[in-house]
């Protein structure tokens, strides 16, 4: 799917290429390549509203559709945190959103191990933190000590990327070794992640608590100014910023002095307020808005997220969702045609894995289908059969699973009609909101059968952080199983071809098992107002806000 800007005229991105002395760089570039061939489309990057001479100045107003209960990218990776975030923070590499290719940024250039056991990183001269202090190897080296430190319990996605740490060498100021007690060729790709964006030392001394309250010193365009979680998150601009990625338009300052994030949680509001001009990007606009918007003058900027799409995960601790034929009723039972054409966007398409077709190494799986008949046919043979009011029982149990989802673009009527399909079937879901300050609480309670969740990261490995008990398993899996162990060997696999393989295998294993029950496919959607200028998504098909400008 080819991403969307409307009206604009296309300009192009300036393109600084830097060559990193790396064997796992180049196996990751062209493993992107063998990956992305056929799809170009999808993996080209956003970009719309651009055209005329940037000018330098004003207030930017970004719609978020939910408070930023965490704006420490250590701890949360919700969108709205990153959103914020990688504003304010840089990283050791950039990821070029058109090639996949790993590119430089904090760190100059590179050189890895052959088994990808050791990654050596070498330092841009110059680079301050917001305080003042500088970016040199200490500090890189101690933002990774940290998040071992916080550990998957506060650190959960950041935890995942550093899979077999075993710590950081600092060889000189602008030198540091990092180093695993196995191979880890996904973590070059995570350090392009804002998840692992490098903060400063005065802020890695702080506590969990403190640092998400907005404590944060980093070494990215903008600084926060002010922080209201509930209401708004106030940027501005980082005098003297002359360190951006090559994968950007432009060197220097950002353009824009102040960026307000205003927390507008009512869709209908967000889009009034950009046709107003109190906002000039939302964020998340409304489905039904998206046409209208486009025929009056407004941009839409569209791209598919790579990682993990939206899924139901099931938690194997619960003993309904346990057996596997319950599971597979629920793959079975979901029209996921109906769910696309019925709430999504020209942008959003039917899920055909785990992992999105912007991902490299996708390949289409078997059995991600809708068969509405063989889902009865395996809940039969589990014994349930259908009581008084069509939802099915046995032994005096109704077939009712509770599914937990948080506020994401289109997620409520998404998750309302899928709840009508599996009726059918004679499956009671009961769906719940969760509130952003309580969706870590929730999931760690244990207390659902399924969880929502998409996970956007432009790496194959995303499947391992979801599911692997290596990462966040979100199954909850009480012991490993076989797909534990291909999802661990591709993420130290550095020949390409062996790692397609292996992806494959696993993803196709996590359907047949239904450990994942695949939905759709995500696409970043956002609205902007005519006087934007030069916005684009990063590879994650995140917020970029370095490149905009107002034509005002």
């Amino acid at each position: 799917m080819r991403p969307v800007r409307r009206p604009a005229d296309h300009h192009p991105r300036r393109r600084a290429r830097h060559t990193a002395t790396a064997a796992v760089a180049l196996s990751l570039v062209l493993s992107l390549a063998t990956a992305c061939a056929g799809t170009e489309d999808a993996a080209s990057p956003g970009a719309g509203g651009d055209g005329g001479t940037p000018t330098a100045g004003g207030t930017l107003a970004v719609g978020l559709n939910t408070s930023v209960a965490c704006v420490d990218p250590h701890q949360n990776s919700s969108n709205v945190t990153i959103f914020v975030a990688r504003q304010i923070a840089d990283s050791l590499t950039d990821q070029d959103p058109e090639t996949g290719e790993i590119t430089p940024w904090l760190a100059e250039s590179w050189e890895s191990a052959p088994d990808a056991t050791s990654y050596t990183f070498h330092l841009r001269d110059g680079v301050t933190f917001s305080d003042g202090t500088p970016l040199d190897a200490e500090a890189v080296a101690a933002n990774f000590d940290r998040i071992t430190e916080l550990g998957p319990g506060v650190a959960p996605l950041a935890s995942t990327y550093l899979d077999g740490y075993t710590g950081s060498e600092v060889i000189d100021p602008q030198t540091v070794t990092v180093t695993f007690d196995h191979p880890n060729v996904q973590f070059l790709q995570g350090t392009a992640t804002i998840t692992l964006g490098i903060l400063a030392p005065a802020t890695l001394a702080l506590t969990p608590e403190e640092r998400c309250a907005g404590d944060i010193v980093a070494a990215g365009p903008f600084v926060i100014d002010s922080y209201e979680p509930e209401q708004r998150i106030v940027l501005s601009r980082r005098d003297g910023y002359d360190w951006a990625s090559p994968a950007v338009e432009h060197t220097g300052e950002a353009y824009v002095e102040t960026v307000n994030f205003e927390v507008v949680p009512e869709s209908g509001v967000r889009a009034g307020q950009l046709r107003s001009g109190e906002l000039h990007i939302d964020t998340i606009p409304l489905t039904e808005d998206v046409p209208n918007l486009e025929a009056s003058g407004f941009g839409v900027l569209g791209r598919p997220y790579p990682g993990v799409g939206v899924n139901l995960v099931p938690n194997l601790e619960r003993p309904l969702i346990s057996d596997v034929n319950v599971r597979r009723a629920i793959l079975l039972g979901a029209d996921r045609e109906e769910i696309v054409a019925g709430v999504l966007t020209e942008y959003d398409k039917v899920a055909q894995n785990v992992i999105t077709s912007a991902t490299p190494f996708f390949e289409p799986l078997d059995g991600i289908t809708y068969d509405p008949e063989q889902a009865v046919e395996l809940l039969e043979e589990s014994g349930w059969v259908p009581g008084e009011d069509g939802i099915r029982e046995k032994d005096g149990q109704r077939l009712e699973l509770l599914a937990l989802y948080h506020a994401g673009r289109q997620a409520s009527p998404m998750m309302e009609l899928l709840q009508g399909q599996l009726r059918e079937i004679g499956i009671d879901l009961q769906i719940r909101l969760e509130a952003p300050a309580d969706l870590a609480a929730a999931e760690a309670s244990g207390e659902w059968d399924l969880w929502y969740t998409p996970f956007h990261r432009a790496e194959a490995d995303a499947a391992r952080a979801v599911f692997g008990v290596t990462g966040r398993n979100q199954n909850r899996a009480p012991e490993p199983r076989p797909v534990d162990d291909v999802l661990q060997e591709q993420s130290g696999e550095s020949d390409p071809q062996r790692r397609q393989e292996l992806i494959t295998e696993a993803t196709q294993e996590l359907v047949d098992q239904a450990y994942a029950i695949p939905l759709y496919e995500l696409a970043g959607v956002m609205s902007y107002a005519p006087v934007v200028k030069g916005f684009h998504f990063e590879a994650s098909s995140r917020l970029s806000l370095y490149d905009v400008w107002l034509d005002a």
